[in-house]
């Protein structure tokens, strides 16, 4: 069906969604004006979003458009947009959107997370630690294993790692989890659970470790603290030891 430019007009700034049409869920959220929400069925990017809708057009099937909210002010247009991508959440294996939408440093968050970045409390290391920033790779809702394969590899690292006591795990400059490393391996050597990002990336001098979470009270006493003032203002490194 030809959609008048009249009508695109009509909306103003709004929200949109790609419907699957074989389950009716939602695949990805987005916001503009005129004709913007057609513009992904001529894409050619590489993206999740364009190998899905080309996978509905090879089974005679194209997806279902809805118009969430118009006639809406830029503002609440990224408001709602990524309220609606939040809700239903990245990497949940529903959306293909790549980002959370504008302004994320906003969106969703646990009531916990919040409390930990109002209150921060510094870390007191007393052991030989390995801090290990998870980056971008980290995320709220992640599963305790996604969590742990996604720490525990891939890392340039030299010879100081065996002198590991304790992993700490870090996103944001928060410690997420704590870890007793057992063994040390050559990266891509053992088997993980869930795929690593960065598995197919050259391995030569990476490492990994297999161990376990922490459950001794003086290991656990890192959960939640914050080590952001262990780093000097830009720094990127992913890796930094601290020996006692």
């Amino acid at each position: 069906m030809d959609i008048h430019d009249e009508v695109w007009e009509s909306l103003g700034f709004y929200v949109y969604a790609y419907v699957d049409p074989t389950d009716l869920a939602i695949r990805y959220v987005g916001k503009g004006t005129g004709n913007r929400a057609l513009s992904h069925l001529r894409s050619e990017e590489e993206s999740e979003k364009v190998d899905w809708i080309q996978g509905l057009k090879e089974r005679g099937k194209e997806p279902q458009i809805d118009i969430i909210a118009r006639n809406l002010t830029e503002e609440t247009a990224f408001l709602i947009e990524r309220s609606l991508i939040d809700a239903i959440g990245l990497g949940s294996g529903k959306l293909t959107n790549k980002v959370r939408g504008h302004d994320a440093e906003s969106g969703r968050e646990s009531i916990q997370e919040i409390a930990i970045k109002l209150n921060p409390q510094r870390a007191d290391f007393k052991h030989n630690i390995l801090i290990l920033r998870l980056n971008q790779h980290w995320r709220e809702n992640m599963s305790e294993g996604e969590l742990y394969d996604i720490t525990r590899g891939i890392w340039k690292l030299g010879p100081r790692r065996e002198r590991v006591e304790v992993v700490l795990a870090v996103s944001n400059g928060i410690v997420r989890q704590v870890y007793i490393p057992e063994s040390w391996h050559p990266a891509g050597t053992t088997t993980y659970s869930h795929k690593h990002p960065d598995i197919e990336e050259k391995h030569r001098s990476r490492w990994e470790f297999v161990g376990k979470p922490a459950i001794e009270k003086e290991h656990l006493e890192y959960m939640y603290k914050d080590v952001s003032w262990f780093y000097k203002k830009g720094e990127q490194t992913s890796t930094r030891y601290t020996f006692r």
